[in-house]
């Protein structure tokens, strides 16, 4: 009878140190584990969606630029999308950054990012934070606690897309209820509903998108934008409408309405939130 190997446990693909959360400014329980350093606050969370749509990872270049501008580090969650093409962003700029990642040492998720993620941790003033220890058998309400976590290190956080009812959108909602400072870019269904519960939205398209970001970042409050003369009928129905926003039922004609619904949510001026009710933007 042929015998069996004994079982082995995985190999630590990193050699983190443990860290109490204290040490870290955490609030939640660990253990957690660093590897590499801890950039120095404050710092900027950005996430978003996994299937990213390409103008949206656009923005990140001119993002991280403002970060390294206004000396920001970098917190994301080392994920698919968004937030690995804005960890590529920060290393390429040379911005400290933290990679926060839902699982141990010896199992780093998503394991094809682990060569950026040794990039990360050999880079000056950045680091991995795994949010638990090796051998810990990975399941879906890390991803939840994990983008916790990644609010609780920053000081701001700005979603570049989110799906309704993701996880990034759901990042957004807890940087609402942490207090942070949240910024949305406009144009996707969660983006559009964490204006309508508050944060601030800033423009889609590259031009206006870097000076509006970099204002944000300053603390400015944002600019007024106005209704064109050929939207004026909205901009009145909006402000008739009140704080519970514009619903289509409201709306003489809505097919005829339609392409100016369209054009004031690609000009920033609205957002539909939910299904069927437009909110005006700041």
């Amino acid at each position: 009878m042929q015998k069996k190997a004994p079982s082995q446990r995985p190999l630590l693909v990193f050699t983190p140190r443990p860290v109490p959360p204290v040490d870290l400014g955490l609030a939640s329980a660990g253990p957690y584990f660093l590897a590499g350093e801890l950039p120095p606050a404050p710092r900027l969370a950005i996430v978003g969606s996994r299937a990213a749509r390409r103008d949206r990872l656009a923005l990140l270049e001119p993002t991280i630029a403002a970060m390294r501008a206004a000396g920001l580090a970098l917190v994301s969650g080392g994920a698919i999308g968004v937030d690995i093409a804005a960890h590529r962003a920060a290393l390429a700029a040379g911005v400290p950054q933290l990679a926060v990642l839902p699982c141990g040492a010896d199992r780093p998720y998503p394991s094809q990012h682990v060569p950026w993620y040794r990039s990360i941790a050999g880079a000056a003033g950045s680091g991995l934070l795994f949010c638990h220890p090796p051998g810990t058998e990975f399941c879906r309400p890390m991803f939840a606690s994990r983008n916790a976590v990644v609010v609780e290190l920053a000081a701001a956080v700005l979603v570049v897309e989110a799906a309704a009812r993701s996880g990034s959108h759901g990042t957004g909602l807890c940087a609402l209820k942490r207090k942070r400072r949240l910024a949305v870019v406009l144009g996707s269904p969660g983006c559009a509903d964490l204006v309508a519960r508050g944060a601030t939205g800033l423009p889609g398209e590259p031009d206006a998108f870097a000076p509006a970001f970099t204002r944000w970042l300053a603390g400015e409050a944002a600019s007024v934008r106005r209704f064109p003369p050929e939207l004026a009928w909205l901009d009145a129905a909006l402000a008739a409408a009140g704080p519970h926003g514009l619903g289509l039922d409201a709306i003489p004609d809505p097919l005829t309405r339609l392409v100016d619904l369209l054009t004031a949510q690609r000009l920033g001026l609205v957002v539909e939130s939910p299904p069927g009710r437009y909110r005006r933007v700041g």
